[in-house]
């Protein structure tokens, strides 16, 4: 009898590609905010909500347009429904409906009670919490409704990018995604085996009309000619190099061009960009076509996920998309929800944003806490260097 762990192994590994949460999208779970609801008769609904808009004009500056603005009892959760009954004394609720007024740090009760005096016979106030920003998902909106008060997902991100967009956009990479993460991890592993570096490696690629093509392969080479007593060096990560792999072959093209050619200033060879493992050299291709900036467009498949440094490199060489395989809680720049909680990949105040995924298996049990294992082992393997300084 086959034991369960080789029925696991038996079964067909499907791609899943994670989207990374934004730092914005990390920081807006659940909060919440104080207003006024009233009671009020449905005949009168209209009237009233045109009375307040006149008293709080858009709301104070609180978007609100997330929650539903009217609601029936039997549609609000048990514990609002239960303070309403008992603060409005109403028997039959069945000819009245709850109505958000405003923002309690927006207007007092006093003034609300004096104003729909003129439309209402009573005017019956209540506190309630809400929540502050819009769902980002339709499973965070139903969540909110059972727990506050009705909500809506408006299929749209305030805090990232737009859902159809990276749903779109993933339905691109996934056929071929595994074969470019089997690039970087080829290069990974002959970056280890050749002593060169760490077990990290990368693949630049280039997709136009729907065919996508390698530009640069790259393994980590931190320790080529490099003290092993020491952080490595850090411009010879995969993800530099292979960004300096892209700009040699620009460069070689504008000679060819007579166009202007980047130089570097001082001892450029620190960079290890020439290719020196196999897969490097076979997957060398030429250059890919730019609109001005380095790597504008392409796509980058990254075996874990990059320091803050190449995190920042990968950003301002205008990459389109970014996809890696193993979280680095300590010291990745990519993931907002990791120990830094950087989430480079998408802050409005850098000059550049991208979609980022986790590539993951359908049949795996892979964790982020297997993930700071990993990189604790490699840690306890490097004793002269803190977590700081492992970066991939």
């Amino acid at each position: 009898m086959q034991e369960s762990g080789d029925d696991e192994k038996s079964l067909p590994r499907q791609v899943l590609l994670i989207p990374l949460k934004t730092t914005l999208e990390t920081r807006s779970i659940d909060r919440v905010i104080d207003v006024y609801i009233t009671c009020v008769p449905i005949k009168k609904a209209s009237s009233t909500l045109n009375l307040i808009r006149s008293i709080v004009p858009n709301d104070g500056g609180y978007d609100l347009q997330h929650l539903r603005r009217f609601a029936k009892h039997q549609n609000i959760p048990e514990h609002v429904r239960n303070s309403t009954v008992t603060s409005t004394s109403l028997g039959d609720t069945s000819d009245h409906i709850l109505l958000i007024l405003a923002v309690t740090s927006i207007v007092s009760q006093d003034v609300l009670i004096k104003d729909l005096s003129k439309v209402l016979e009573s005017v019956p106030l209540m506190t309630i919490q809400v929540p502050l920003l819009a769902p980002t998902s339709q499973e965070q909106a139903s969540r909110w409704t059972s727990r506050y008060w009705p909500t809506v997902y408006k299929k749209s991100n305030p805090f990232g990018p737009h859902p159809s967009i990276v749903s779109r956009t993933e339905e691109e990479i996934r056929e071929d995604a595994k074969k470019w993460m089997d690039l970087a991890i080829e290069a990974a592993l002959q970056a280890k085996t050749t002593g060169n570096g760490e077990e990290f490696g990368v693949a630049v690629i280039e997709r136009k009309n729907g065919v996508a093509r390698p530009i640069a392969v790259a393994g980590d080479a931190r320790w080529l000619d490099w003290p092993r007593d020491s952080p490595g060096n850090v411009t010879a990560h995969a993800a530099m190099r292979a960004i300096a792999m892209v700009a040699n072959a620009l460069n070689e093209v504008n000679k060819d061009a007579n166009q202007e050619v980047l130089h570097l200033d001082g001892d450029s060879d620190i960079f290890e960009e020439n290719p020196m493992l196999q897969v490097e050299k076979e997957s060398l291709e030429k250059a890919p076509s730019t609109d001005g900036y380095l790597c504008h467009g392409l796509e980058i498949y990254c075996t874990h996920e990059p320091c803050v440094m190449c995190s920042m490199a990968i950003v301002h060489s205008r990459f389109a998309k970014v996809v890696f395989q193993h979280r680095m809680p300590f010291t990745g720049g990519l993931c907002a929800d990791g120990h830094l909680g950087h989430g480079l990949f998408w802050r409005k105040e850098l000059n550049w944003t991208m979609l980022a995924w986790q590539y993951s298996y359908s049949n795996t049990t892979e964790t982020v806490a297997q993930d700071i294992a990993q990189e604790d082992t490699v840690l306890e393997k490097s004793p002269n260097f803190s977590a700081a300084h492992l970066n991939a």
